[in-house]
């Protein structure tokens, strides 16, 4: 189980991967006009960028929350999420509130953009999409509440699905 969501998120994170480097021609295909390509280019890139952080959030719940659910009570299941979750509340704190040095960075860092781009774009766009990355922190704080009021509901540790044990 932990094995397949790893492999559905590597396509996902391959696609994402290319569409990112491909922005320019993508952009181009979808702005309404000349003008609007390095927004949407912009917007694109950095959209793609947080809905890899909400996927790994996702693979996250996934993960350590099948081992919650089936009764197992190690540090992991409490380590991880935490970790997770304050992982992702950086990186939406990063994005909404200091957002001109995310742009900064992306403008610098990230290639395939199109011409136009530029630093103010990038951080508009990160204040713009923060609540993706905000819904990141969901997943890790219902994995630690399921460890306190649903452990164990599915089984005992002994039940994991083939794959989905960690330890």
């Amino acid at each position: 189980m932990v094995i397949g969501s790893f492999a559905v998120v590597f396509v996902l994170f391959f696609v994402i991967i290319i569409a990112t480097l491909a922005r320019a021609p993508i952009a181009t295909r979808i702005a309404g006009s000349p003008e609007e390509i390095p927004v949407v280019s912009t917007r694109l890139s950095v959209t793609l960028f947080h809905v890899a952080m909400l996927a790994m959030s996702l693979f996250l719940m996934i993960a350590v929350g099948t081992q919650v659910l089936y009764g197992v009570t190690g540090a992991e299941t409490v380590v991880v999420p935490a970790v997770g979750a304050a992982f992702f509340a950086y990186g939406y704190v990063l994005a909404r509130y200091f957002s001109q040095y995310a742009g900064k960075l992306s403008y610098r860092q990230w290639v395939g953009g199109a011409d136009g781009e530029t630093e103010e774009l990038f951080a508009r766009a990160y204040r713009e999409r923060a609540w993706v990355v905000g819904l990141a922190i969901i997943p890790p704080l219902l994995v630690l509440v399921a460890r306190v009021v649903a452990v164990g509901v599915l089984g005992t540790p002994a039940d994991l699905p083939a794959g989905a044990d960690w330890s």
